[in-house]
């Protein structure tokens, strides 16, 4: 499973929103809040392109599933 974490709007910028989601380094994890930890196979930043996330996590799934 991949999640990415998708950047705050430009109204939320606007309406003072801030990041609820924290990625920690090194591991495929993220933190909700102070304590509500949760585990994917990957996890990409809101800088990431939607092309970064195609090819680190689907399109090695698809290359499998090609081959049999």
């Amino acid at each position: 499973v991949a999640l990415r974490i998708r950047p705050l709007s430009p109204q939320e910028h606007i309406n003072g929103e801030t990041e609820c989601v924290t990625q920690l380094p090194g591991v495929p994890q993220v933190v909700i809040g102070a304590d509500r930890a949760f585990t994917f196979d990957y996890v990409f930043s809101p800088e990431v392109s939607q092309e970064q996330v195609y090819d680190e996590s689907i399109k090695p799934l698809v290359a499998q599933f090609l081959q049999g």
